[in-house]
C-alpha cells in the first residue's frame, strides 16, 4: 500500500514538473526551508511598508491582472450567461492562471528562467486578490466595471460582497485576505530564491537540459522497433495500397 501510494505522488510530481525545474526539484535544507519561510513572514508582515507595496502593486503587473480579471467575467458570462459562473471567473482566474503558466513553464528545458517572471506576477495576483477581498465589507475601494469603461465609487459593493455573503462567509473576509496576503509574500519571496538558486546551479541546469525529454522519449518508440520508409508515406493507411503515385500507377505496383 505505502509502495503504491509512494509512486503515485511520484507520478504526480513527475507530471507536474517533468523537467526537475519546480522548487519541489530543489536541493532543500532545513536552513534555506526556515530562511523562506522567514522572509515570507516578514514580508507579510511589512506588506503596507513602502517600497514593499510598490514590488507587489505596480502598473506592470497590476496592468496584466487587471486585464485577466476583467476578461474572464465577459467571457465566463458570454459562454455561460450565468452571473454566478461570470462573478466567480474573474478572481479565480486572476488566482490561478499563474499556476498553470508555472507548469508549461517547468515542462519545457530551459522554461526556469521566465518562471521567475510568473512567481512574480503571481505575487502581484495575490496581492491584488487579498486587497479586494478585504475590503469586502468595507467597500472603500474605487471599481472598474468589467466593461473597462463605467466605475464606481467607495459604497459601491465588489465581487467578493457578492461572493462571500451568499456563502455566510462575509464576515470572514479579513481573515481570506490574509491568507492571500501570506501567499502574495510566498510567491514573491520564491521568485527571488529561484532566481537565486538557478544562478547558483546554472552548470547543473545547463547539463540536464542537454538530456532528452523524458515525456518525449517515452512517447516514441525505440528506432531499433520502427522502419518507416519513403514508401510508407505513399500508401493508404488503411487499405496499404499506394496513395497516389503517379509512377505507380503507371508501372501497375500496388
Amino acid at each position: 500500500m505505502f509502495q503504491k501510494i509512494k509512486a503515485l505522488f511520484r507520478d504526480f510530481f513527475s507530471f507536474i514538473d517533468a523537467s526537475r525545474q519546480s522548487p519541489l526539484a530543489f536541493k532543500w535544507t532545513w536552513v534555506s526551508l526556515l530562511g523562506v519561510i522567514l522572509a515570507s513572514w516578514l514580508l507579510f508582515l511589512w506588506r503596507d511598508v513602502w517600497p514593499l507595496t510598490l514590488l507587489f502593486d505596480n502598473v506592470f503587473v497590476y496592468f496584466p491582472i487587471y486585464l485577466v480579471h476583467e476578461f474572464s467575467h465577459r467571457i465566463a458570462w458570454g459562454l455561460t450567461h450565468s452571473q454566478t459562473v461570470g462573478l466567480w471567473a474573474g478572481p479565480m482566474a486572476e488566482a490561478l492562471l499563474p499556476a498553470v503558466l508555472l507548469w508549461l513553464c517547468w515542462r519545457i528545458p530551459g522554461g526556469r528562467w521566465p518562471s521567475v517572471l510568473v512567481w512574480y506576477y503571481w505575487a502581484g495576483c495575490w496581492y491584488s486578490t487579498a486587497r479586494y477581498c478585504a475590503d469586502a465589507r468595507a467597500m472603500s475601494l474605487h471599481l472598474t466595471s468589467s466593461d473597462m469603461v463605467s466605475s464606481s465609487g467607495p459604497g459601491t459593493p465588489g465581487d467578493w460582497y457578492y461572493m462571500l455573503k451568499p456563502l455566510g462567509l462575509l464576515e470572514w473576509d479579513k481573515v481570506f485576505a490574509s491568507l492571500f496576503y501570506f501567499a502574495a509574500a510566498v510567491c514573491l519571496v520564491l521568485a527571488f530564491y529561484c532566481l537565486w538558486y538557478y544562478w547558483e546551479h546554472l552548470n547543473d541546469f545547463m547539463r540536464q537540459d542537454l538530456k532528452p525529454d523524458p515525456w518525449r522519449q517515452a512517447a516514441v518508440p525505440p528506432a531499433s522497433t520502427v522502419r518507416i520508409t519513403a514508401q510508407d508515406y505513399e500508401r493508404d493507411p488503411f487499405t496499404g495500397r499506394s496513395s497516389g503515385n503517379l509512377w505507380d500507377r503507371l508501372s501497375g505496383k500496388k
